[in-house]
């Protein structure tokens, strides 16, 4: 159709003009007639009507007008790149906000960043920047270069209808992309969410089989762990039981509980995704891992018990290594202390017995180191009571000196009745006496006396001086004639000295042993040596009287020559 007459054009307009005016489009003052004449304004006027209409009109951004709709959408299209539009102002109209070129740059930025570099525009350079995104726009985006980038940067306020007509084009463009963006926002937070729930159930399975694996593996070496084979060793075993319940069991149980929430987590999270529910694999659903722990508390009282078991066990053996030894003892001591009561026969034969016994007596004596060793591992087992016994070692011990004491006094006892028998002069309790001084003093228990222990020994008894300058000449004679001329004193020979100078005997070399012992072994005597010595004071009136004076000393009395006359 190529009208060439006027009234045809008209007509044409005349229908599209209807065509338009049934499409809602108001039109003033606008008619076929002065387009076809080429009114430029009215013609101009009808094309705007047209763009708001078909262009403009549709777009609606929260219930507002096409134009704020389309603002608003702007606006917030540009939000992060507000700072560097309109001099920090951001998109504020479709006039001025547009005229540097970085409102078009920052929508097309915000749509497409792989089409233009944002951070190296220059807000200065405004027909760099709308030329930049007029040519991107036409090349790329399918959008008509309809603006002209001298015609908006040259003039104070450019054309509003114009900016807008183009802004509605990259919002056709753009709103296409934001299709896809929801979408892909969409697919994001769906695949977002199987990954995350994926993440979820891989840490459930993993985890789970290995607390498993542990509790399994715990159950096996409650299992077949050795009970242990004494004391200490039992409860080092039952302690770090103990600290395995304390420490790592509790661990387990934590664990236990914490899976069981992210399986009721991950199951939640499927229901509210409308996703079928999660099912784990054979063995590590919830209830098997309930299942593991039940047989897990199984294994561990049959530990307790094994290990209870063992510990009594050793503690009856220790009561029986302490009270077989010791009740064996004390029955030794018993059968002592009774063979004690009931000697008879000779007393030569009853000697015989009791040194025989007390034999006896000193071989079990090694005893009482065993049963104090039982007893002391009793002690640190806590052992407080024995029902095998009513013993200790320290009873034993003190019955065991108590006996050998009564045998030992017994044997004196039956040695000096051996002596009065003999007719030695002395009772038997002076002969216990003289044994027991001689045993004294016999430090090494060698059955002799050295030189000093009988030095040591006569001076404790008073018969010599102690000598503080090892000179004394009494003493040497003393212990040449005890000793015979030797070098040591036996029992004997101290025996029959004692006697000779305890008894009452009138013989002139025992009355010179007792002066020279009252002289502190001098030849000669004082008056006052005889008052120390406790005589009778008339008899010393006596002895003054009859003993000559010694020559050459004042005061001195010569008992020698007293006692030769005597």
């Amino acid at each position: 159709m190529n009208p060439k007459m006027r009234v045809q054009q008209v007509e044409n307009l005349d229908k599209a003009l209807k065509f338009i005016t049934a499409h809602d489009v108001k039109l003033v003052n606008i008619g076929a007639p002065e387009i076809a004449d080429g009114n430029l304004k009215v013609t101009l006027g009808m094309i705007w009507s047209v763009i708001l209409r078909f262009v403009i009109a549709g777009l609606s951004e929260e219930g507002l007008s096409a134009k704020e709709g389309l603002l608003l959408w702007c606006q917030r299209k540009t939000q992060n790149h507000k700072d560097r539009i309109n001099n920090g102002n951001g998109v504020q109209d479709f006039h001025v906000s547009f005229q540097d070129g970085m409102a078009f740059c920052a929508l097309i930025h915000r749509h497409r960043p792989d089409l233009i570099n944002f951070d190296e525009l220059n807000p200065e350079n405004k027909l760099e920047n709308l030329n930049k995104a007029f040519e991107i726009c036409a090349e790329h985006l399918d959008i008509p270069k309809l603006l002209d980038a001298e015609d908006i940067v040259n003039i104070p306020r450019p054309d509003e209808r114009s900016i807008m007509t183009y802004v509605a084009a990259m919002y056709k463009v753009f709103s296409s992309l934001d299709n896809v963006e929801a979408a892909g926002k969409r697919l994001t937070k769906f695949v977002e969410f199987e990954r995350q729930v994926q993440e979820l159930v891989h840490d459930y399975e993993r985890r789970t089989r290995a607390l498993n694996d542990a509790v399994h593996d715990k159950v096996s070496e409650l299992g077949s762990s050795p009970v242990g084979d004494d004391y200490q060793g039992v409860k080092a075993l039952i302690a770090a039981f103990r600290e395995y319940k304390r420490v790592q069991k509790r661990k387990w149980i934590v664990e236990q509980a914490d899976l069981a929430a992210l399986f009721t987590n991950i199951q939640a999270k499927l229901k509210s995704m409308n996703r079928p529910p999660y099912v784990p694999p054979q063995g590590l659903a919830v209830a098997d891992v309930e299942t593991n722990i039940e047989t897990l508390g199984g294994a561990e009282r049959a530990r307790r018990n094994a290990l209870n078991t063992s510990l009594r066990n050793i503690l009856e053996a220790l009561r029986l290594a302490f009270a077989k030894p010791a009740n064996e003892f004390f029955s030794h001591l018993q059968s002592a202390k009774s063979a004690l009561a009931n000697f008879s026969g000779e007393l030569e034969e009853q000697l015989a017995s009791a040194e025989a016994k007390l034999q006896e007596l000193k071989s079990i004596h090694s005893q009482l180191s065993v049963i104090e060793e039982a007893e002391k591992a009793c002690d640190a087992a806590n052992i407080e009571e024995n029902d095998h016994t009513e013993h200790t070692h320290d009873d034993l011990l003190f019955e065991y000196e108590q006996v050998t004491k009564a045998f030992n006094k017994a044997i004196s006892a039956l040695q000096g009745q051996i002596a009065t028998k003999a007719n030695t002069g002395i009772s038997a309790e002076q002969y216990a006496e003289f044994k027991a001084s001689f045993d004294h003093f016999d430090d090494d228990k060698s059955g002799f006396l050295s030189r000093l222990e009988f030095k040591s020994c006569l001076s404790s008894l008073g018969v010599i001086a102690i000598d503080f300058e090892g000179n004394d000449k009494n003493f040497e004679e003393i212990f040449k004639r005890v000793s015979g001329n030797g070098e040591h004193v036996t029992l004997d020979q101290f025996v029959k000295y004692m006697t000779e100078i305890s008894a009452d005997a009138t013989s002139p070399e025992q009355l010179l042993d007792s002066f020279k012992t009252i002289a502190a072994g001098r030849d000669y005597v004082f008056v006052n040596d005889l008052k120390v010595a406790q005589l009778p004071a008339e008899l010393v009136d006596y002895l003054v009287a009859t003993i000559p004076a010694y020559p050459g000393v004042e005061g001195a009395l010569d008992y020698k020559s007293w006692v030769q006359r005597a």
